[in-house]
């Protein structure tokens, strides 16, 4: 959940969930669909879930 928000050099537009530590909230992003890190979730109810 600390790792920085990771979108992928793909060019997918799929919608996914991220950690922001930041604002201390999960937010909604757009993954490019390969190349991603642990802080990539497919709703905000896993994100809020496992951070």
């Amino acid at each position: 959940c600390m790792e920085p928000k990771k979108v992928g050099p793909c060019r997918a537009a799929m919608p996914r969930f991220y950690f922001n530590s930041a604002s201390n909230k999960c937010e909604g992003f757009t993954y490019g669909g390969c190349d991603a890190n642990h802080n990539n979730f497919q709703s905000e109810a896993d994100c809020k879930k496992a951070c």
